[in-house]
């Protein structure tokens, strides 16, 4: 099954921007959201990815915040009110060579996004190509009861970005993303599976602006059962800030990280007429620190072609 982590450029909410916009709230902004991995892009059996093949899978996720916490986590007054949608097409290529025993594969990615951003201050919406990702390694191991994935992406920023909007689907930085995971079935007949993916981000320095953002930590998971030609569970991501943001153009207190947590159900379906997977998801995020807290609606499809 395509369970694996989808690295699409979401969109990146500059509090920096929104500061500038925004004086008469808090002073203690910094820039929210600067990881490049949409989180919560996969969940049941998280690590667990196709033997050889070409693949295709699109990704839909719609993601609307109404709610910003500051680095305390209560709310703030007049918070900007974000919408969302990202249309993702992704190219999978696993070969017959094997790499420490593990298959090895290779994948593009491309996404389309929207953004709807209404603040206090003023509105601002873009519709365009977002960062491109290319991950030339990709290392699949399978056990008779585990599945484990190792990769090393890029991002390249692709997106459309200017300094001046608030909307923006690029990033307008190059980022390093390791991922490392791991999916275990507790029963011989892999009914039930537990995952756990984690993400590293090592992002440099901004093209437009004298600003390094800070290094991040993802970590998905989820927990599911198979009934039939369905997998049904529980699926969640945890993201952490773990590094200082640097740069001459830092305005905010670099000492200030962002975290956020989601939760949600997911019901996965095999469908025999497309030789694939349809899968849906729901987020609810909370214990929100120095960023957005919404709710984010994810519809997959995945195909062998």
């Amino acid at each position: 099954m395509l369970a694996r982590y989808m690295p699409i450029t979401f969109i990146k909410i500059r509090k920096a921007v929104i500061v500038l916009l925004l004086l008469f709230l808090v002073s203690a902004f910094s820039p929210a959201n600067a990881q490049d991995y949409a989180l919560g892009s996969e969940g049941i059996k998280a690590a667990s990815i196709p033997g050889p093949g070409f693949y295709y899978v699109m990704y839909n996720q719609y993601f609307s915040s109404d709610e910003f916490r500051d680095r305390s986590g209560d709310k703030i007054d007049n918070p900007p009110e974000i919408k969302t949608f990202a249309n993702v097409h992704r190219f999978i290529w696993m070969t017959k060579k094997k790499i420490l025993g593990a298959d090895y594969g290779m994948n593009l990615i491309i996404p389309a996004v929207y953004v709807d951003i209404e603040t206090a201050a003023g509105d601002d919406s873009e519709f365009n190509i977002g960062d491109t990702t290319i991950e030339p390694l990709t290392l699949a191991w399978h056990g008779k009861r585990y599945d484990a994935v190792f990769g090393a992406a890029m991002y390249l920023p692709t997106g459309e970005y200017d300094k001046s909007d608030l909307a923006n689907t690029g990033n307008d930085h190059y980022t390093l993303m390791t991922t490392y995971g791991v999916t275990f079935y507790p029963d011989e007949d892999k009914l039930w599976s537990v995952s756990v993916l984690a993400r590293h981000e090592k992002h440099f320095e901004n093209r437009d602006l004298d600003i390094t953002y800070g290094d991040d930590l993802n970590l998905e998971w989820g927990v599911g059962r198979t009934i039939g030609i369905f997998d049904a569970g529980l699926s969640g991501y945890a993201h952490w800030q773990i590094t200082d943001d640097s740069g001459k153009d830092v305005s905010w207190d670099k000492s200030v990280h962002d975290r956020k947590f989601g939760i949600g159900p997911e019901l996965n379906a095999f469908i025999s007429q497309i030789n694939g997977q349809v899968k849906i998801k729901y987020y609810k995020e909370f214990s929100t620190e120095d960023s957005t807290e919404g709710n984010a609606l994810w519809l997959t499809f995945s195909t062998k072609l």
